[in-house]
């Protein structure tokens, strides 16, 4: 496999795919879930796929669309670099509505991440997304178990663990949060709406989420 031209597009108060985590980590502390962190000696440990990092932000008084609100983050195809930008991008509970205060990042409020394959951007309308569907559970998770939950499932994904057939698009943690009461929402889109590969991907997801995933009651949307 040919070393991918990597690009980065960063939000303002992201650092850049490559750059130094801002805190320091123990890398031994990290979840393998096959994507282990540190770098054979030979080199790099390059995914089977190109990944993107997304943020949705709350609509404000300039946006026009759904799309105008969405914001690039970063790319990447290495593990390394993968585990760059994921140690700089808030948790899920560092920006969600927690009952108290919806809070926000630098100068916005982000209501959602995604992650999905590269030229596959995280709305119905694009061509991989329009023919196929999602597994969702929405529900008030704690906010260690979303935590949890959204990186064991990034992990599973990028790692090939979920998908092994290059079935999946992406995935979301969202925050459905309305009138002071707490909602989150998990989705795993996938290109077809085959109920046999939705079956096994659904599956496949609560072994990466483990024991806690009978927590969440998993419901299928066609796109």
């Amino acid at each position: 496999m040919s070393k991918p031209n990597l690009s980065v597009t960063p939000a303002t108060g992201f650092p850049t795919c490559g750059e130094s985590p801002s805190t320091g980590h123990d890398p031994a502390s990290e979840p393998s879930n096959g994507v282990a962190e540190s770098a054979p000696a030979g080199g790099l440990n390059f995914l089977e796929s190109e990944w993107v990092m997304w943020e949705h932000r709350a609509p404000d008084k300039n946006s026009k669309s759904y799309e105008d609100n969405m914001a690039k983050l970063c790319e990447f195809a290495t593990v390394e670099d993968f585990w760059r930008l994921w140690n700089n991008i808030p948790k899920p509970s560092q920006i969600f509505y927690d009952g108290r205060t919806r809070k926000r990042f630098k100068e916005r409020t982000v209501e959602s991440f995604s992650l999905f394959k590269k030229n596959i951007k995280p709305e119905w309308e694009d061509p991989m997304n329009r023919a196929g569907g999602e597994w969702f559970c929405r529900k008030m998770f704690p906010m260690p178990q979303l935590d949890g939950f959204w990186q064991d499932l990034v992990l599973g994904m990028i790692g090939e663990t979920i998908d092994p057939a290059d079935d999946i698009c992406g995935a979301r943690v969202v925050d459905k949060s309305t009138n002071g009461r707490q909602m989150y929402r998990l989705e795993l889109w996938m290109k077809k709406k085959d109920d046999g590969t939705a079956k096994e991907l659904l599956e496949r997801m609560n072994g990466a989420l483990g024991k806690g995933s009978s927590a969440c009651k998993w419901e299928f949307r066609p796109h």
